[in-house]
């Protein structure tokens, strides 16, 4: 662990069990833990939030940025500072974190069905009001992939009438340009969003040009709203890929594949609305759809390939304000989800394109779910859930004549317990089952002697328990919450690469403590901290105590903010990750990537309707790589710098 933070963070420690200050701040509205807005509401899950104006004043050019300084939350960036196949690991999934971490926008799910990366530039920093996040099990409100936790992008949708224009540029020929623009009236509002970025990259061939536009037209009525939101995205980038420690040492900014080049485009709609049944009942339905294209050809390896991906999802739910005998209060959620996501990849001679074969994997899903919140007369709170979801797969590939497809039906539970001894104090106590689905890659297996394609279908979905407790303490001033947990997974789903296939591994366990506070000791002043620790093991097996690759043991942040007024107003984080073990490297034997610590710091001008801003990452020029798989590196970026000028029109 980090000796210089981890004594500052002992040091805020002490300072904020000082602070006494009285009434906890309820503004923050929460969607994501009852899949309805809520005002802060009591449920067992540790949840933060990360607010319109935290965004606004982070040194973070990405949505992988700004988690990357939240407890239990790791981020492994592969290539350059514009997010492009960063990956979110909450709580320790290690190589697996994409298909065991539900990423949502407006509770819709942004995972593709296959093993395909999150395209987090189709949602700018400037279209969210708000990022919420749930570390563990979620399996009972969101089903597949939330058994490590849930992520929500809440996108602004206020009326109110606003319009700004942003342009940046920075190191490495960084460019981008963002414009906005909202407003409403008589019941209707509607906004919209574009950005366009680009960058030569550090890397050899790992420039990249992104642009992404969307919005949403929306009516209000006295009784609840009917809108529609939009997106659009496009993506062109290089694949400089992995290098060995000789060249990762030598010159860094190398490539081993100077020619992989990638092209990305896609859209994706939901529609929706809201409405009152009654003074008790009411009710939400929405649904989206998302069609994306990818393109990569590979001048190397006379490689070309190109996949389609499509998905249909709809998702009814209601919400009952009732009481029960002994209750003060209660409420209970109960919703349907239909979900249906088909990938097609198609393998197509290099120099003509033509197509040579095709593999097309398939996911249905039905899931019945309700949840029960109440608050009981002895002061106690209880959450009860259940979710019933059947699913079928099918897959196919033409060269190998495969035609194949598997089935079943899974439940996930969660029964939590929490108690508030004063406005301020509130402990709870959480248990639950949850559930993963392989996704349609990991239902790709290869015969060893004719190298075609073959059903996996001795792969089980996985399984797992959670137990976890928590104690918050939230003031005016001064917010803090500690949290212990230990998630059991029993047939987990891992890539071997020694077989060369996706298996269900021997059980498997994650055991940690998370840790954040805010503390705001004068009106100008803002200090953040978080500290994490997971041990990541194997329980039983061939593996049994070994460690659980690209997990590491600790992760701590310190963020501080000053508003100087005329002086600009100053934001400072220090993120220490510790050393992990390669990616496959089951057996422990390999060296370990190092550990890290990075600085990026920002400072912005408001001189209205304009604002200047200054931003630095890796200020240190810290040399690291938080990826590597079998002794080979993917290097992050070092020091850049970016200026940006943002002009608020209205």
């Amino acid at each position: 662990m980090s000796k210089s933070i981890s004594l500052t963070a002992l040091a805020l420690c002490t300072a904020f069990s000082a602070s006494s200050t009285a009434v906890a701040d309820d503004a923050i509205v929460i969607v994501t833990a009852t899949r309805f807005p809520d005002s802060a509401p009591d449920v067992g899950s540790n949840v933060s939030v990360i607010s319109q104006a935290d965004i606004e004043h982070s040194p973070a050019r990405t949505i992988p940025d700004l988690l990357k300084t939240i407890a239990g939350v790791d981020i492994r960036p592969l290539y350059g500072s514009m997010g492009i196949d960063s990956i979110v690991d909450i709580r320790g999934s290690g190589d697996t974190a994409g298909s065991n971490t539900l990423i949502l926008v407006d509770g819709q799910r942004l995972n593709p069905v296959d093993s395909g990366s999150i395209k987090w530039d189709t949602i700018p920093l400037s279209a969210i009001k708000q990022i919420e996040i749930i570390r563990g099990s979620n399996s009972v409100l969101y089903g597949d992939r939330a058994n490590a936790g849930v992520i929500n992008i809440i996108t602004d949708k206020s009326d109110k009438l606003r319009a700004s224009l942003k342009a940046e540029a920075g190191s490495f020929g960084y460019s981008s340009m963002d414009a906005s623009a909202g407003g409403g009236k008589d019941g209707w509002y509607g906004n919209l969003f574009a950005h366009d970025a680009s960058s030569d990259g550090y890397r050899v061939n790992s420039d990249a040009k992104q642009s992404s536009a969307g919005g949403r037209i929306a009516r209000r009525y006295d009784d609840g709203e009917a809108f529609l939101d939009f997106s659009d995205y496009r993506e062109r980038y290089g694949l400089p890929s992995a290098l060995t420690l000789a060249q990762y040492n030598n010159n860094p900014r190398q490539s081993t594949t100077p020619n992989y080049r990638t092209e990305n485009d896609g859209y994706r709609v939901r529609p929706g609305a809201s409405f009152k049944l009654g003074s008790e009942l009411s009710a939400e339905i929405d649904g989206s759809y998302s069609d994306s294209q990818l393109k990569a050809r590979n001048v190397d390896w006379l490689y070309r390939q190109q996949w389609r991906e499509t998905t249909l999802a709809f998702s009814p739910r209601l919400k009952w304000n009732h009481s029960l005998a002994s209750s003060m209060s209660s409420v209970t959620i109960a919703g349907i989800d239909f979900y249906d996501g088909k990938a097609v990849g198609d393998q197509l001679d290099f120099t003509t394109g033509s197509l040579q074969d095709r593999q097309i994997g398939q996911q249905r899903s039905q899931g019945m779910y309700f949840q029960n919140a109440s608050l009981w007369k002895n002061g106690v709170d209880t959450t009860a859930g259940l979710r019933r979801q059947h699913f079928s797969q099918q897959v196919s590939d033409g060269s190998a004549n495969l035609q194949a497809q598997n089935g079943a039906d899974l439940t996930a539970w969660d029964l939590a317990a929490g108690y508030r001894f004063t406005p301020a104090w509130r402990a709870y106590v959480k248990a639950a089952r949850n559930f993963r689905l392989p996704n349609t890659d990991e239902l790709f297996a290869y015969d060893p002697n004719t190298y075609k394609a073959i059903f996996n279908g001795a792969l089980k979905p996985q399984t797992g328990q959670l137990f976890e407790g928590g104690l918050s303490w939230s003031t005016s001033q001064f917010m803090q919450q500690f949290t212990l947990f230990q998630q059991d997974n029993h047939n987990e789903i891992g890539y071997i690469a020694a077989n060369g296939l996706n298996a269900n591994l021997d059980p498997t366990r994650r055991r940690g403590a998370e840790w954040e506070a805010r503390w705001t000791p004068e009106r100008n002043w803002t200090l953040r901290g978080s500290m994490t620790t997971i041990q990541a093991i194997f329980t039983e097996g061939a593996y049994s105590g070994k460690t659980i690759p690209l997990v590491p043991g600790y992760k701590e942040s310190i963020s501080a903010q000053w508003d100087g007024a005329g002086a600009g107003i100053h934001s400072l984080t220090v993120v220490s990750v510790g050393d992990r073990y390669f990616g496959n490297d089951f057996t422990n034997t390999l060296n370990k990537l190092d550990r890290y610590t990075t600085l990026d710091y920002q400072v912005q001008w408001n001189m209205k309707p304009c604002s200047v801003i200054l931003r630095a990452a890796n200020l240190t020029d810290r040399r690291y790589a938080a990826i590597g798989y079998s002794s080979t590196y993917y290097p992050a970026d070092p020091r850049s710098f970016s200026v940006s000028l943002k002009v608020d029109l209205f």
